[in-house]
């Protein structure tokens, strides 16, 4: 069990798609064991493959991905620290419109090419790079808030019809 355990942590974190090999190598076990387990994780929606030459690739399933995200934010957070959580995201970004007087961080990063020092440009790029991914994290917090009352019912209603 360990292997599998193994392969599935390296193929659902992988950031580009990854050949058997490449999994393989990464989760210290043999490239057909690798083979064998992936094929599997397609079958149960948890990865998805692109040929790159004549090499199935395998990386996460985006949307196994965003409600597995959903889900850790409804197990892991109430939800009052979930709202917490959305508006200190909202202030960290009205922090930066006001900063760099910009409404989004596309046009934050066209501020990049502006007169400022190589110092300043590095800022503008890390937050604009902040600032997209506060708005990923966004969208989950507020589809985890919305979700919160139907998956504690669910999960109630399976406790309840399992006993």
């Amino acid at each position: 069990m360990a292997k599998v355990s193994r392969i599935r942590e390296v193929a659902m974190t992988v950031r580009e798609p990854k050949n058997a090999g490449e999994i393989a190598d990464s989760a210290g076990v043999a490239r057909n064991t690798a083979e064998k387990y992936l094929t599997q994780l397609v079958e149960a929606d948890k990865l998805e493959t692109v040929q790159r030459g004549r090499e199935t690739c395998y990386y996460p399933d985006p949307i196994t991905q965003y409600f597995d995200q959903i889900r850790d934010f409804v197990n892991e957070y109430q939800k009052d620290e979930l709202t917490a959580e959305l508006g200190a995201i909202r202030d960290d970004i009205d922090e930066w419109k006001d900063a760099y007087d910009v409404e989004s961080a596309d046009e934050l990063r066209t501020t990049v090419g502006d007169d400022v020092s190589a110092s300043e440009r590095r800022q503008r790029r890390h937050d604009a790079e902040d600032w997209e991914y506060y708005e990923h994290q966004a969208t989950l917090i507020k589809q985890a808030i919305q979700l919160y009352d139907t998956i504690e019912a669910t999960r109630e209603s399976g406790l309840a019809s399992a006993h």
